[in-house]
């Protein structure tokens, strides 16, 4: 009995041992299979400045703000700015290093005008699978009235002249620019008053707005609509010069049809007349310091307001057409 406890006793120290041995053992690191992290791939953020609500003011820049991650020496991005279809700006424009692993590009955009949908893409030169677009915004256009001045109103003033009105030059919404925009509210049937609303502005930068001849293939003529109260002065089928006018009133109403010019007389005359050209008898084209907007006042002559008189009467000819409807 005595035996086996002793061998027992030493089996158990062995054992003790030998963990101990193994504890004390160095630790061997097990061989790694997880892979390494793949390398970021680049992509392009696009921001725009100047448009607010999706929209830019008319006459104003657009600027395409672009970050590229992560950046490399040598990147370069195309910039396009299109309106629907069509490419209004594209270009290859180098990426700049910024804070971090960011390169940053811009582009602005030329002087908008006309409405549409705009928008901006972005592509990283050598790798089609790397671009960007924006959201699409339009231009906004404000209401004017006189007194109203800035480069918008340049632009708008510009707008009136190239669809045949006759407004002021330059920044600032004149007494003219107001007849002017009476005359276009005459030719389309809208109230007879001399403020502009965003929609006038906005059709004008259209392209669209001018009055439309009665006889577009007479040449350099004369034309004088009634019922909408303008003089249009015409050339090569299109409306050069349009007018707000006051024609004959009921009792005494303008004659209709087709005359010439056949009698100039400069200044005024004993009745207040200034700059006359006469077309038929005692009718005439002039101007009078009474040219109510609204409705006809005249003896039966085409009124015109008197800052505008001399410029027409130096435009017509003797022997010219005048249709009068």
């Amino acid at each position: 009995m005595r035996i086996r406890e002793g061998t027992r006793s030493l089996v158990a120290l062995c054992a003790a041992g030998a963990v101990a041995l193994i504890c004390a053992a160095p630790a061997v690191a097990a061989p790694s299979n997880s892979p390494r992290p793949p390398a970021p791939q680049p992509g392009i953020d696009l921001e725009l400045k100047g448009v607010k609500h999706g929209k830019v003011r008319v006459a104003k820049h657009a600027r395409v703000f672009g970050t590229v991650r992560p950046f490399a020496a040598g990147q370069q991005v195309a910039v396009t700015l299109s309106k629907g279809d069509r490419e209004l700006k594209k270009e290859l424009v180098a990426v700049k290093q910024g804070e971090g692993d960011a390169g940053h590009f811009q582009l602005r955009s030329p002087v908008l005008v006309k409405p549409g949908h705009y928008v901006a893409t972005a592509q990283l030169a050598g790798d089609p699978q790397v671009g960007a677009r924006s959201h699409e915004f339009k231009v906004k256009y404000p209401a004017l009235h006189h007194g109203s001045k800035g480069k918008d109103v340049k632009v708008f003033n510009r707008l009136l002249g190239k669809q045949g009105y006759v407004p002021s030059r330059g920044r600032k919404y004149s007494a003219r620019t107001g007849r002017a925009v009476l005359a276009y509210r005459k030719v389309h049937g809208m109230a007879r008053i001399t403020r502009s609303t965003s929609g006038i502005f906005k059709k004008l930068a259209s392209g669209k707005g001018a009055y439309k001849l009665k006889h577009p293939g007479a040449g350099r003529h004369a034309e004088v609509s009634i019922g909408r109260q303008v003089l249009v002065l015409a050339d090569n089928g299109k409306a050069q010069r349009t007018y707000p006018v006051s024609t004959g009133k009921s009792s005494t109403p303008t004659v209709r049809g087709h005359f010439r010019f056949y009698r100039r007389q400069p200044g005024f005359n004993s009745v207040g007349m200034y700059y006359s050209v006469y077309f038929h008898g005692g009718y005439a084209v002039h101007g009078y310091h009474d040219v109510p907007a609204r409705y006809p006042a005249s003896h039966g002559c085409v009124r015109t307001p008197i800052p505008d008189a001399r410029s027409i009467y130096n435009w017509v000819s003797i022997g010219m057409s005048i249709y009068v409807y």
